[in-house]
């Protein structure tokens, strides 16, 4: 049994790294993309779409509910967990991340926190979102942000580290929806 899992091991990293990563995440055909987020273990809700250039780590720790849009070229970094709500929207190049080092641990150990993004957030253009946070419903967080603690909802933060500037209307309805074919 030992011999079976270190000899598929390299072809598990190759299907869910290399071929995910730099061939099947520029397909410009979504249903191509998702049948194969899909067969690699990613939850994928109804009316919900990741846009081409995406560079995954682990994909089947990830949950995405419905109506929610991953823009073009964002890193998720899924080794702890992602989960997005309902109606959320990433914006290009934004990076969920949700592993790091203990710097005080003499063998530099991983540490692998999940992240929740709760439904109807807003994360804008190059924002960061480390691990072990929470975005509360209807949060936004504004364009190159990086989060280190959790956003309460209906907040808006930005900034290095971010910080709350405002509050956000509480009466969300909307859905997120694309309608472009090739992306």
């Amino acid at each position: 049994m030992k011999f079976l899992k270190y000899f598929l091991r390299p072809f598990y990293h190759f299907f869910c790294f290399y071929l995910n990563n730099y061939i099947i995440s520029y397909i410009p055909f979504y249903i191509v993309r998702r049948l194969y987020f899909i067969l690699l273990g990613m939850k994928i809700g109804q009316h919900s779409k990741i846009d081409m250039a995406q560079y995954i780590l682990n994909p089947k720790k990830i949950r995405i509910k419905k109506h929610s849009h991953i823009n073009r070229g964002c890193f998720l970094d899924a080794r702890g967990g992602i989960e997005i709500g309902n109606n959320v929207t990433i914006s290009h190049k934004c990076n969920l991340v949700t592993g790091s080092h203990d710097i005080n641990d003499k063998n530099f150990t991983l540490q692998l926190k999940p992240i929740f993004v709760s439904d109807y957030a807003f994360i804008g253009v190059g924002a960061t979102i480390l691990g072990g946070v929470k975005i509360g419903m209807g949060a936004v967080v504004c364009a190159g942000a990086v989060v280190t603690k959790d956003v309460e909802p209906y907040s808006v933060v930005g900034g290095v580290p971010a910080i709350h500037i405002q509050d956000r209307p509480r009466e969300l309805v909307y859905k997120c929806k694309q309608d472009l074919f090739f992306s």
